[in-house]
């Protein structure tokens, strides 16, 4: 078992990740702002034929939409890019490939905490928590499901609530590597930070 200050050259693109997360939401934030002031009937009132009628408002929502998802795809990149980092810096690449990277997130880190720092973590904790919301908000978008509607009517599809699912997003990341600061202090230094 490797120390938390093991010195080495590593690669991991964790910290860009959630780097990218903040900068995004921000952006978000405004884009949010400005489809407000140019929407043209009462803000829960949906634009009839927006992509002929309001060409640009409607490049407008297709931009403030594709950045709300890369938020939540981000926040899950920096948390996942982080574990499978903090599995090779403390297992080494070697023994992390062939017993970790394949797990799911939730699983992954249970086992790390349990064999790297003796840490036995329940779905309950807060830890477990945000690490499974984040997931469940990235499977969303990158496992999307299917289904037959017979009736338009009957239809029952979600939406994301913009910017809020975002905001969560970035909530639940920072509440995660949070949290991890407090499971593990020695793996301060290793957070990422801004």
């Amino acid at each position: 078992m490797r120390p938390h200050d093991f010195l080495a050259a590593w690669e991991s693109n964790d910290r860009r990740y959630y780097r990218q997360a903040l900068e995004l939401l921000s952006e978000l934030e405004l884009l949010c702002e400005e489809v407000k002031s140019n929407w043209p009937v009462a803000l829960d009132d949906p634009i009839k034929n927006a992509r002929t009628n309001y060409p640009a408002l409607d490049q407008l929502v297709d931009k403030r939409n594709s950045t709300s998802d890369l938020v939540r795809i981000y926040a899950a990149m920096a948390v996942e890019g982080f574990l499978n980092w903090y599995g090779v810096l403390r297992l080494g690449e070697d023994v992390f490939n062939a017993h970790f990277e394949r797990l799911n997130i939730l699983e992954k880190l249970k086992i790390l905490l349990l064999v790297c720092d003796s840490i036995v973590i329940n779905n309950s904790d807060l830890l477990a928590a945000a690490l499974k919301s984040i997931a469940e908000s990235r499977n969303v978008l990158v496992h999307p499901k299917s289904r037959e509607v017979y009736e338009v009517s009957s239809s029952t599809q979600k939406y994301s609530k913009i910017p809020h699912t975002a905001r969560d997003a970035v909530k639940n990341m920072k509440l995660f590597f949070s949290e991890f600061t407090v499971a593990i202090p020695a793996a301060e230094k290793l957070i990422p930070k801004i």
